[in-house]
């Protein structure tokens, strides 16, 4: 009978043990995951968010440059940084930045121009990355009426989404280039309707992002059409940033470090397979997404995405903005201009930890 207690008393040891060394190798599994690093280099080896529950504000319904955020969410990277991160699609960048100033959501989405203007009005808001360094916007029109200069746009119309970047510039935009906008029929419309228009060439022209409609426009037209971009006629305004309230950055800079490393891991990934991502986010918005399209806009993305060598996405150069701001202010869409810095920060992008807000 004693030695039968011994035996069980061993045998009960052992599973103990095993189950010890099983419960160990998930840990340093689960461990390992946690610590992987994104393209810069940078783990999760970072102090703990300040705040783990986040509201990312789009500026607009979903397009292909906003996959890297979805791909974030949906393959575990926000929640690997010890994020919950919700991206919720918006109705425009104007409304975006005011919802940050008041601090009634975390992060947005808008241009580069709109947190400009409103740092000019007081609003207490900074870029904290910008994703394209040249101008995505694009006027398009049909191959038998084109648009080859701002100045063709005259006797001509032109459809553009109410709220949107390119609304707010339009007529500073034909100033600049010598172009009478009151000779342009401009139809400041719904996207929807903005759509309906050019597609039954009620509209001569289009405002769109070269990123996002363009390749839409052109197979369900089943042309090829021209393309205009601001950026070849002096107005190259950076688009896709990310902008935050400085309330909330002086609060919460682990948090924003945290977020930082996860889109620019999410926009590496995304950029690498834009496929996957595209099928991502076909799973997510099924009823909007064509797949092959989705994926050519996230290629165009990356086309703008340009950086410094080294650097990670959503690094903002400062001599690129401060040529941006100083073109805003000679074609009116700012009074002032303020120092570069005042403007944005580098200091909680990956490998930026320890860069003051102005220095590159």
């Amino acid at each position: 009978m004693k030695k039968i207690w011994i035996v069980m008393l061993v045998t009960v040891m052992l599973t103990a043990l095993g189950c010890a060394n099983q419960n160990q190798g998930v840990r340093e599994t689960a461990s390992t995951a946690a610590n992987a690093s994104s393209s810069t280099g940078l783990g999760t080896d970072l102090p703990p968010a300040e705040q783990s529950e986040l509201t990312l504000r789009l500026n607009w319904k979903f397009k292909g440059e906003f996959a890297p955020f979805f791909v974030a969410k949906e393959k575990g990277i926000f929640e690997k940084y010890g994020l919950n991160v919700n991206v919720l699609e918006g109705s425009g960048s104007v409304s975006v930045l005011q919802v940050i100033a008041q601090n009634k959501e975390e992060i947005g989405v808008t241009s580069a121009v709109e947190p400009v203007q409103g740092i000019e009005k007081g609003m207490p808001v900074k870029m904290i990355a910008s994703y394209m360094t040249r101008s995505p916007i694009i006027l398009l029109s049909y191959p038998d009426n084109p648009v080859r200069s701002p100045k063709d746009l005259e006797g001509k119309s032109l459809a553009s989404s109410s709220g949107s970047t390119f609304t707010s510039v339009y007529e500073k935009f034909l100033e600049y280039n010598g172009t009478d906008y009151k000779k342009v029929e401009h139809m400041m419309v719904e996207t929807g309707a903005r759509n309906t228009l050019f597609q039954n060439r009620e509209a001569d022209a289009i405002a769109v992002f070269s990123t996002n409609e363009y390749p839409l426009f052109e197979k369900n037209l089943g042309q090829e059409l021209v393309p205009l971009y601001l950026a070849d006629y002096g107005f190259d305004l950076s688009g896709l940033s990310l902008i935050t309230n400085n309330k909330f950055a002086e609060e919460n800079p682990n948090t924003l470090k945290r977020f930082l490393i996860a889109v620019d891991e999410a926009f590496a990934y995304s950029m690498e397979h834009p496929e996957e991502a595209a099928a991502i986010s076909k799973r997510l918005f099924p009823d909007v997404v064509d797949e092959q399209i989705t994926a050519e806009q996230i290629v165009r993305t990356g086309e703008l995405a340009v950086r410094p060598d080294g650097k990670p996405y959503g690094y903002v150069n400062a001599e690129h903005l401060e040529q941006m701001t100083l073109l805003m202010q000679e074609t009116g869409l700012i009074k002032n201009r303020e120092k570069v810095d005042t403007y944005y920060t580098n200091q909680y992008l990956p490998d930026q930890s320890a860069e003051a807000g102005g220095e590159d």
